[in-house]
């Protein structure tokens, strides 16, 4: 018989970030027990109450001893931030090859911050504002966000075969309303790209760590 218990470990396991909180006593469990309830109700099949929720929350706390088999708080190396950027998503049917990598290349050539992600309906091409404005035409894209910064997280030695360092980062964020924009990665870097108004906050959630 799967228990609520059962049902709370499931969404902690999907939800790393909030594991070191727990492990330090410094979560208030009724909080986080109505922000899990729909998910648990829906994974039940049957209605859930807040409290019995939070006995669950307890009880699997109590069950960790204090310990989380992973610190992922200890793979979080330094910090660096990129300002005024922008977001050009092209479409992949009104995508022309030769004059995007033309203007990336243009852009690598004149040393400008630029990501650039190939997805299955979109390309997206983050760099600063006034090069993303200027682009905007030549590429025929539409320009979806403004005012956002980079974040990048470098990643420390040995995360590689470790499951959830990146969720954990991407969860603290979560947790703390932060919305995220684009997320991008390179082997031992994570980047997120977030509104500029979000920028304190996500300082102080990575920083801190």
């Amino acid at each position: 018989m799967i228990t609520i218990t059962d049902y709370v470990k499931t969404w902690l396991t999907q939800h790393p970030g909030y594991l070191p909180y727990i492990q330090q006593g410094v979560i208030n469990y009724s909080s986080l027990a109505r922000q899990m309830k729909d998910d648990i109700e829906q994974q039940a099949g049957e209605r859930v109450s807040v409290a019995a929720v939070t006995l669950a929350l307890n009880r699997y706390a109590k069950r960790l001893s204090g310990n989380v088999s992973v610190n992922y708080a200890q793979y979080i190396g330094e910090v660096s931030v990129q300002s005024g950027l922008g977001v050009l998503a092209i479409a992949q049917t009104d995508l022309d090859s030769d004059t995007f990598f033309w203007a990336v290349k243009k852009l690598h050539d004149k040393h400008e911050y630029m990501v650039y992600t190939r997805g299955i309906w979109h390309t997206a091409l983050i760099g600063r504002s006034e090069v993303i404005d200027e682009l905007a035409t030549t590429l025929h894209g539409t320009i979806t966000s403004t005012d956002l910064v980079g974040v990048t997280i470098k990643l420390k030695k040995g995360h590689l075969p470790v499951p959830g360092v990146c969720a954990y980062v991407l969860q603290l964020l979560a947790a703390r309303d932060i919305n995220l924009v684009e997320v991008t990665s390179s082997h031992d870097e994570l980047t997120v790209f977030v509104p500029s108004v979000s920028l304190g906050d996500t300082l102080k959630c990575l920083v801190r760590v």
